[in-house]
């Protein structure tokens, strides 16, 4: 179920990059595991989430992570759930931060996505693509701090 569901996620019409979810055409990484279906790039360093062959669990890839055994790390336990932490972050960037980060650092980074000053067009549009996302998958929002220090920790 989770590879139709990114298939419908990858043919909507909405913005992907205000979400932190660029659709591209990418050469692997050196640390991107074989056979891994892209979900998103967040649009720097490299960072992308993943499906894995034989795995319900998204993965961020990230190759500035700097040391063996943490390039490729879970975020959430199947795709609906990655799109709940993400209708609750409002981007994908806090989640491929989480790994690193202090449960206050991640509400203060949570609290810097809200709004801009002058950006109101961009948040506009990022409003509108988690309501499509929202609406299309039949989620809520939901926190992922828990769950995804738990899905780490358990690596």
């Amino acid at each position: 179920m989770t590879r139709d569901d990114l298939r419908v996620f990858q043919g909507l019409e909405i913005d992907f990059s205000s979400i932190g979810l660029e659709q591209q055409d990418s050469s692997p990484y050196f640390c991107t595991p074989m056979g891994a279906e892209y979900v998103g790039w967040i649009g720097c360093d490299g960072v992308h989430f993943v499906l894995l062959p034989g795995d319900e669990r998204v993965f961020c890839v990230d190759p500035a992570m700097g040391e063996v055994g943490s390039y490729v790390l879970p975020v959430a336990e199947d795709f609906h759930t990655f799109l709940a932490y993400l209708l609750f972050c409002r981007d994908a960037n806090p989640l491929s931060q989480i790994w690193w980060m202090e449960e206050k650092q991640f509400r203060d980074m949570l609290a810097e996505n809200v709004s801009w000053e002058g950006c109101e067009e961009f948040f506009a549009r990022k409003d509108q693509t988690l309501a499509t996302l929202s609406r299309t998958f039949g989620l809520t929002s939901q926190d992922p701090w828990e769950m995804v220090k738990a899905l780490q920790g358990a690596i």
